[in-house]
């Protein structure tokens, strides 16, 4: 049994027995699929259903709906993000859908990534552990969603009489919920990324080789890039214990404009933001004292939500200023993108609460109004349907600091 299984011994007792749990495999290879079914079946106690067509799987779904399907992508009568998509319709968000792309499949892979998302696609022929781990994790985070509705439900029933320290206190009990859970799959997804940091000494063997090189560079590159993320929800987690708010940040004097330059400079490689046009409106150069790097980690996260709110060529502003009646600087980042609606808007920042799906984590607005926060400021939003976003970032300027 994988470390991963007794880590959440406990948890999985409260969520029920695993021989409870349905997995559908879809998949046109019979052979394949019958060697998958039975090893996944003998591995986990699951009870696991096969099929070969879309059509089979959907016709079982209507009887008993499952909680995870698995659907190879490339099937004759139908690829499978299109039966995720039918799965859902039928079933709602409930059901874990994991994609399965032949290994060597670079073209599959790559739509299947850009669908669900990392933790939800599988290579065939599968690692079993990898498989189990995703399935899990799933099915973990299905449960958390429930858990939430349900605290919602609640607070919402009592809104008119909590006061303030009875919120926090809801808020205290939901990461108390899910601390545990977000930092074992935080630290086990750490754990498989050090593996990736062998793209360097493939790099330096294949120095001749230019395009080698390069592929080694891209995957060391994301590495440690998806590192930072894993340490980004430790530090949510751990901040959300500790009345200090976490780790201390390593502030220093700096120059607004070049820190907001910095993060820029780092989404020139993000595919959806180059193809924005990313216009600079740069009043002022305020000085603040901040740590350079959570300070643009939160530019990061602000561009890369307005270019995914946004079409190809639009442009994304971002702007700084400064108020020195207020004795605050202003970093605004502004679209002209989908827009949202005042539900929306009330709800950002909330654990886990996304707008992108699966490709979404939930926690990049929360950790980022953290951040702001430790800095002495605070993140705001102004947003209507069709009518695109502005976030802005007030910073307290060096000089009040000082004068402080």
């Amino acid at each position: 049994m994988s470390i991963f299984v007794d880590v959440y011994a406990g948890r999985w007792h409260a969520i029920g027995a695993m021989a409870d749990v349905l997995v559908h495999l879809l998949d046109d290879d019979p052979l394949a699929l019958r060697r998958l079914a039975e090893a996944l079946r003998a591995q986990t106690g699951y009870a696991v259903a096969a099929f070969a067509t879309c059509a089979d799987l959907l016709a079982a779904i209507d009887k008993r709906a499952p909680d995870v399907v698995v659907a190879h992508y490339r099937n004759a009568d139908c690829d499978g993000l299109t039966a995720l998509a039918r799965v859902r319709e039928r079933c709602g968000d409930d059901v874990v859908g994991l994609v399965m792309a032949t290994y060597g499949d670079a073209d599959a892979m790559r739509v299947a990534l850009d669908a669900v998302g990392p933790l939800r696609v599988v290579n065939k022929p599968c690692d079993l552990v990898d498989l189990e781990l995703k399935i899990r994790a799933g099915i973990e985070m299905r449960e958390l969603r429930r858990e939430l509705a349900t605290w919602r439900q609640r607070a919402q029933a009592a809104r008119g009489e909590a006061t303030t320290a009875t919120e926090r206190l809801v808020e205290a009990e939901q990461f108390a919920a899910v601390g545990r859970v977000v930092s074992g799959i935080a630290h086990e997804i750490g754990t498989q990324l050090a593996l990736v940091g062998y793209a360097e000494a493939i790099k330096s063997r294949v120095a001749d080789d230019s395009e080698l090189a390069e592929f080694a560079d891209v995957i060391a590159t994301a590495q440690k890039r998806l590192a930072a993320m894993v340490d980004e929800i430790l530090d949510f987690v751990s901040a959300s214990r500790e009345p200090s708010g976490g780790r201390e940040l390593a502030r220093e004097p700096s120059d607004l404009a070049g820190v907001v330059d910095e993060a820029l400079a780092i989404l020139r490689y993000d595919r959806d933001v180059r193809e924005r046009r990313i216009e600079r409106r740069y009043r002022r150069r305020p000085l603040v004292t901040a740590d350079r790097q959570k300070l643009a980690q939160v530019v990061i996260n602000l561009v890369s939500n307005a270019a995914l709110a946004t079409n190809p060529g639009d442009t994304i502003a971002v702007e700084i200023d400064a108020d020195e009646a207020r004795g605050v600087a202003l970093v605004t980042v502004a679209d002209d993108g989908v827009g949202m609606d005042a539900d929306v808007l009330a709800r950002l920042g909330e654990p886990f609460f996304t707008t992108r799906g699966a490709r979404g984590s939930g926690l990049g607005v929360g950790i980022c109004k953290r951040i702001v926060e430790q800095h002495g400021g605070a993140l705001t939003f102004e947003s209507s349907p069709g009518r695109g976003t502005r976030a802005t970032a007030t910073l307290p300027l060096l000089a009040e600091e000082n004068a402080a």
